[in-house]
């Protein structure tokens, strides 16, 4: 154990010693603070065993409760939400319809979505009215995912999958995650929204290494990988096609700084100022050797609670961590841009890349995702989420450029942010409704729930525009 220069309780003059034992599937943590130890035994890898976890680390040491574990004050009148999928229309879509990307065509409206590690990839679903939904099977049913991904029930993750009609075929952009656990994003291509859906074959844009030599995370573990996820190709009234997607760096500065912070302890109680944040980071910090040898989804889940903390302690956590010289990986890590670059006929990437959005609100927290622009009343429109996806803080924001790649000008805090009746409402995606108005379709959480494989509903709104701003209505 590190000793820990802290104030007052006797207990915090050591630091959290953590004994984490596999079996099976199931994990046992024997966890120790001071004098009192407890043991805990988590029955699966998933984000709810996890989460009820750290309900009962809280209640034991003092550490902060998950997010969706607590009330959420939340003010104002309900807005005019309208709920269109309340539950899986499938038994093979286990977590429902999260990511939700809507394209309507001249047999309806077509919806795919995320389907995280389920054996079957990406729902279709096809409505005539926007009323009633029909399940029409998957992109990649079970043994027919591309070979470059990982697939397969906690080894695989397939997110944030979007149609396009593109001349005669139809294009799917998604995530998948590549062999090497690095998050990718692939094309396919058919002739009909229902498939057969044929992939490129290779990643049209791949993860990347971070290189962390100068950054003595973990010794084992000399590069990260970073990913790229939530593709959206838009196609202009000129033809011209660009992709756009975010780069995932806040999968990567987590574990780094637990890592940091179980180095230098004494950081702990300049960025954070609640007690209850404070030990939840010296827990991180303890468990952090053991989250190196987890899956990705799983290191998540065991790092949650510090994000968390980090989230309601943010400029302070940029400006600490801004004065420590090993930190400045981390603190670029902490910002997600958005990237945008054409794509040819043939769907290949031309040019370079450019920069667009990245999260520079306070709402926003460490990172934007889940870009889609829409051209309404001249001007490009692009709606993102904004936060952490499994909490109440997330939320929709939209950005207005005159160009599909920018300048992008936000709107000031969220368009959309969690209520009473719904929770985390993101990833949202724009259609024309009947009358041809636009439409924003998006996911939210039922109150009280959140997380990966927790069920997301399908919800919508009607927008309008002007030359200046977007409103709900």
């Amino acid at each position: 154990m590190h000793d820990i220069a802290s104030p007052a309780d006797a207990d915090l003059l050591a630091s959290f010693a953590v004994e984490p034992v596999a079996e099976g599937i199931a994990t046992r943590f024997t966890v120790t603070l001071g004098d009192k130890t407890h043991a805990y035994r988590i029955p699966t890898g998933q984000h709810n065993h996890y989460a009820v976890f750290f309900s009962e680390l809280a209640r034991d040491f003092g550490t902060r409760s998950p997010a969706g574990h607590k009330p959420v004050p939340i003010d104002g009148p309900e807005p005019d939400w309208r709920p269109l999928i309340l539950d899986n229309l499938s038994p093979r879509t286990t977590a429902g319809y999260g990511d939700p990307a809507v394209l309507k065509t001249e047999e309806g409206y077509w919806l795919v979505a995320t389907s995280n590690d389920a054996p079957d990839a990406f729902p279709i679903l096809h409505s005539h009215d926007l009323e009633s939904w029909s399940h029409k099977g998957f992109v990649f049913p079970e043994g027919e995912a591309p070979e470059w991904t990982a697939h397969g029930r906690s080894i695989g993750d397939y997110w944030a999958p979007e149609m396009a009609k593109v001349g005669d075929e139809y294009w799917l952009v998604y995530t998948a995650r590549q062999r090497s656990n690095a998050l990718a994003i692939g094309l396919a291509k058919a002739p009909h929204p229902t498939g057969p859906w044929t992939d490129l074959g290779h990643p049209l844009v791949a993860g990347f290494a971070i290189n962390t030599t100068n950054f003595p995370d973990d010794p084992t573990q000399p590069m990260l990988s970073g990913g790229v996820i939530d593709s959206h190709i838009f196609i202009d009234a000129t033809g011209e096609r660009y992709l756009f997607w975010k780069r995932d760096t806040n999968g990567v500065w987590p574990r780094p700084l637990a890592g940091l912070l179980r180095r230098r302890p004494d950081l702990v109680d300049r960025i954070f100022t609640e007690e209850a944040d404070r030990r939840t980071a010296r827990f991180s910090a303890a468990v952090q050797p053991w989250a190196n040898t987890r899956r990705p989804m799983e290191r998540f889940f065991l790092m949650q609670p510090m994000i968390e903390a980090v989230l309601d302690n943010w400029e302070q956590v940029k400006s600490v961590l801004s004065e420590v010289e090993e930190a400045a990986f981390i603190v670029d890590a902490m910002s997600t841009p958005i990237h945008a670059q054409r794509l040819d006929e043939e769907g290949n990437l031309v040019g370079s890349d450019t920069i667009v959005l990245t999260n520079d609100q306070e709402w926003e927290g460490h990172l934007i995702e889940g870009p889609w622009v829409t051209l309404q009343e001249g001007r490009y429109w692009m709606f993102y989420a904004g936060n952490d996806f499994g909490t109440p803080a997330y939320g929709i924001g939209v950005a207005v450029a005159d160009h599909p790649l920018g300048p992008y000008v936000k709107q000031e805090g969220p368009l959309l942010k969690s209520v009473k009746t719904w929770w985390a409402p993101g990833h949202a995606s724009v259609a024309p409704r009947l009358d041809d108005r636009p439409q924003l379709f998006f996911h939210a959480f039922f109150p009280g729930t959140g997380g990966y494989n927790c069920f997301r509903a399908l919800l919508t709104t009607k927008l309008e525009f002007s030359q200046e701003k977007v409103t709900l209505s």
